[in-house]
């Protein structure tokens, strides 16, 4: 991706988760109903809400080790894991998609010390088939339930007792039905291969070693390809590396081959294996030398050739206990324990290989959470994830309400070619975003007014100015009828224009006047308290910044017009960054760079038409330079205070400057809120707290800002909202929650993106 910074100083100048216990409370302690807590995280004023599913499905004793995840039919969780405190295997299955109420927990097997290493798949008929470790008696246990449940019916085989066996069990069943299990031999140090002879193991086994090169097999993951045959992943201890056994018929007795897929540093640990629409293998899988989560896509289907590595990471030791999934688009989708921060992470890789457009959500952090995870999808490709509790010793289910888990939701609100620069966003009285824009394929100003919160459904596009090149640098506010009133740059006739909408969808006959000849660039617009525009924007550069008070409402008369920043003669001004807000008198404060002098500056001026002789300006960060025509973002404190987010291209950073005075001229701090390389076009709002919230354009997308104080000076989180987009000419707004709300425009597929954050912080 390009530095937006860099480009954004190109944009200025040239366009410049047999015995059966059923939980209910409703039927005394036989019965206990799993209930959960789910908080609400609204959205707008209206019914708009996103929250995950997270559910302590059974919370006995200390349970939920080693879990194995299946969803059922109807798309319901069944699970196998260990009971620490019983020292048995037990299976739950869900009676909703959430596990959310009457939820089956069974021990279907009733020996002690069995239930370890479990792995579970489920049969032709969706009965649950699970491989596990009997500790007892150190052997290979098999479990084929009879139903759903695993209440009835169920078959119980001991498939290998030959030494110390059937630890870090992985299973499948071929066509048949009949269960192949992949696991590890203690005693011989090696990688075994079961092929039952019938669905229950009771006769007709055959258990292979393919693999006596080594000390291996300590967790493995198998799956069979299309001829039916076994391909294993697993870790070779000897060699810290990664192996793929790609077995030459369904017993792996002939024709196998064993590929070193990955012997870069001590990788191999915890390995997923699936198999893309090629057939090839793709593996997920820890590298505990530089503590990220590795995928491996394999380029043929013995892994051989044309091999893609991929490392991921997000900060401290992270890919423990790593189960993969694939998506409609054939892209990875990863559950794994974060060990440095204790967390479950989901990763969503934005493509087959995972070396683009990745998504990193962290869905649940209470505690130490996230060992053992087992992932599925649902029909929406929604992960849903079985995992340990460490903290609380239960077994919890993730059911996520988006396809990475996030609470955030990321649109595409105009996907027209080339649309989206320039952004200005406000909420309506539904809460529902309203986006000015510059369709640069057409030259024309437009008007996104959103069905919803979300921008999902209903949207209306307009096109309320077609003259000429026209809507560049716009600046939206609603009135009081919540009728947008755009300031933008036509460019064709070099002249601010103001817009007054007739209707909320400025779909009727709109009013556009030119109030003032000699104002250019970078609106910043307002309303006074009768409704009245005020604008700020900058001069032709010899008159340095403007600023028109309309005299009505569409600026067509009596409007008063000052230069409150004259530049001394002969300077020529360049202004930029403007940005505009009223204080509490309807007085103009004003942010701009005078980028001629390199000065960031501060207009307060004296009147509501800036026309008096009591206008304050102050210079507030001294060398700081703009890089481009939307380069500051202002709002005032509870106190009147100006809050300014700029950026400085010196330092290449996002810097928040809170002013001691309603002038700025005692008290201001100034601190890089950003780190360097960060920081175009910021956008800036404050919370309830009065703590700084900002949009920009960073390195690895659009990023949002939360200040962990007013003056964000500890305990700030930045966090990538979307990093498959750049996040040009962001504008942002706070929903009734104080969720961001965020609109920008993707330059890499050149289209307008709208970001609504399910939380203040966007995590």
């Amino acid at each position: 991706m390009n530095n937006p910074l860099n480009v954004s100083v190109s944009r200025f100048i040239f366009t410049t988760l047999p015995h059966m216990k059923l939980k209910s409370l409703s039927l005394l302690q036989s019965m206990v109903f799993v209930t959960f807590g789910i908080i609400l995280l609204f959205l707008s004023t209206t019914s708009f809400a996103l929250s995950n599913s997270i559910v302590a499905v059974d919370n006995a004793g200390t349970v939920g080790q080693y879990t194995s995840l299946m969803l059922d039919a109807q798309g319901n969780p069944i699970i196998s894991y260990y009971d620490v405190s019983e020292a048995k295997l037990k299976v739950a299955h869900c009676f909703d998609k959430n596990c959310a109420q009457f939820n089956a927990i069974l021990t279907p097997d009733a020996a002690n010390n069995v239930g370890q290493y479990t792995s579970m798949t489920v049969d032709n008929h969706g009965n649950p088939v699970v491989s596990y470790y009997d500790q007892a008696n150190s052997a290979l246990k098999i479990l084929h339930c009879g139903n759903a449940s695993c209440s009835t019916g169920n078959t119980l085989a001991t498939a290998d007792s030959v030494g110390t066996v059937g630890l870090y069990t992985a299973i499948t069943v071929n066509s048949n039905g009949w269960p192949v299990v992949s696991y590890y031999d203690a005693t011989k140090g090696v990688l075994k291969v079961l092929r039952c002879g019938n669905a229950a193991c009771t006769a007709g086994n055959s258990i292979v070693t393919p693999d006596l090169a080594s000390s291996n097999g300590v967790q493995s993951s198998i799956k069979l390809n299309a001829m039916g045959n076994p391909v294993v992943a697993y870790f070779d201890f000897t060699h810290s590396s990664l192996k793929v056994l790609r077995c030459g018929n369904a017993q792996c007795t002939a024709g196998n081959t064993i590929t070193t897929a990955d012997a870069s540093s001590n990788v191999g640990r915890y390995p997923s294996l699936l198999f893309d629409n090629s057939g090839n293998p793709v593996v997920s899988y820890l590298d505990l030398t530089n503590g990220k989560l590795k995928i491996l896509h394999c380029g043929n289907a013995s892994c051989s050739t044309g091999n893609s590595i991929a490392s991921v990471g997000s900060g401290g030791i992270v890919g423990y206990f790593s189960s993969l999934a694939l998506n409609a688009s054939g892209n990875p989708v990863v559950s794994y324990y974060d060990l440095t921060h204790g967390k479950l992470n989901i990763l969503q890789c934005g493509n087959s290989t995972c070396t683009s457009g990745n998504t990193l959500t962290v869905p649940d952090s209470s505690g130490s959470v996230g060992q053992y995870t087992s992932l599925k999808l649902d029909a929406n490709g929604n992960p849903v994830v079985s995992y340990y509790d460490a903290s609380n010793g239960d077994l919890k289910i993730l059911h996520c309400v988006s396809q990475t888990c996030s609470l955030n939701s990321v649109v595409v609100a105009d996907g027209a070619a080339s649309v989206g620069q320039y952004t200005s966003l406000k909420l309506d009285t539904n809460g529902n975003p309203v986006v000015s824009y510059w369709d640069e394929t057409n030259g024309d100003l437009k008007l996104l007014h959103c069905g919803n919160a979300l921008c999902s459904t209903n949207n209306t596009i307009t096109t309320p100015d077609t003259t000429g090149n026209t809507g560049w640098d716009t600046s939206l506010v609603l009135d009081a009828s919540g009728k947008p009133v755009i300031g933008f740059y036509d460019f064709t006739a070099k002249i601010m224009k103001i817009l007054h909408c007739n209707n909320t969808n400025c779909s009727g006959a709109n009013t556009i006047t030119k109030p003032d000849i000699l104002s250019f660039r970078g609106a910043s617009i307002a309303l006074d308290s009768a409704g009245h525009p005020v604008a700020a924007a900058s001069g032709q550069s010899d008159q340095g910044l403007r600023v028109v008070h309309c005299g009505d409402a569409t600026c067509s008369s009596n409007n008063t017009i000052t230069s409150p920043d004259f530049p001394v003669f002969p300077a020529q001004a360049d202004v930029r960054g403007v940005s505009l807000v009223l204080d509490g008198n309807g007085n103009p404060v004003v942010s701009f760079y005078r980028a001629d002098t390199n000065q960031l500056k501060l207009l307060h001026c004296a009147d509501p038409a800036c026309a008096g002789p009591g206008n304050s300006i102050a210079v507030l960060d001294p060398g700081a330079q703009a890089g481009d025509h939307r380069s500051t973002s202002l709002v005032l404190d509870a106190s009147s205070n100006p809050v300014i987010a700029y950026q400085d291209s010196t330092s290449n950073s996002v810097k928040i400057l809170h002013c001691g005075n309603v002038n700025c001229t005692a008290g201001n701090s100034i601190v890089s809120a950003a780190t360097p390389n960060l920081g175009a076009e910021p956008s800036i709002k404050l919370d309830a707290a009065g703590y700084p919230v900002v949009s920009f354009s960073a390195n690895g997308g659009l990023a949002v800002l939360h200040c962990g104080n007013a003056t964000c000076t500890a305990g700030n989180t930045i966090v990538i909202g979307d990093s498959s987009a750049s996040g040009w000419d962001s504008s942002l707004a706070l929903d009734a929650s104080g969720n961001p709300v965020v609109s920008y425009y993707n330059a890499n597929d050149k289209n307008l993106k709208v970001l609504h954050c399910g939380t203040p912080s966007c995590q």
